[in-house]
């Protein structure tokens, strides 16, 4: 079962690179989510170095991207559990956040709970 798990993990951080690197000028307030969701799951299962790739992502959609009220929220949120060295002392209602806006944006997160 590790091996999956390494496997899928590192399908996730490649998946992550190749979407941050096709065009970070360019990003949208969607490509948070795209981006965030999974690099969110992997770190919940057991740690990433997606989580800089995520990190710059995010802040760049957050000041480049003009993104909603409730998505700087979302990102706001995603970076603090991201930047956390215990993700699992992020409060329940920035988890219960980062929760529902993978969910409403097509990514249920299966680690974070």
């Amino acid at each position: 079962m590790f091996g999956v798990r390494s496997a899928s993990l590192a399908v996730a951080a490649a998946f992550i690179v190749g979407l941050v690197g096709c065009s970070q000028s360019s990003v949208t307030t969607e490509d948070a989510y795209r981006i965030g969701c999974p690099a969110i799951d992997a770190t919940a299962a057991s740690g990433s170095v997606a989580n800089e790739v995520a990190l710059t992502t995010l802040k760049e959609v957050r000041d480049r991207a003009n993104p909603s009220d409730e998505a700087k929220k979302w990102i706001d949120a995603s970076i603090e559990l991201l930047s956390s060295d215990d993700p699992n002392e992020v409060s329940k209602h920035t988890r219960k956040l980062i929760i529902q806006g993978c969910k409403k944006h097509g990514h249920p997160l299966q680690n974070l709970q």
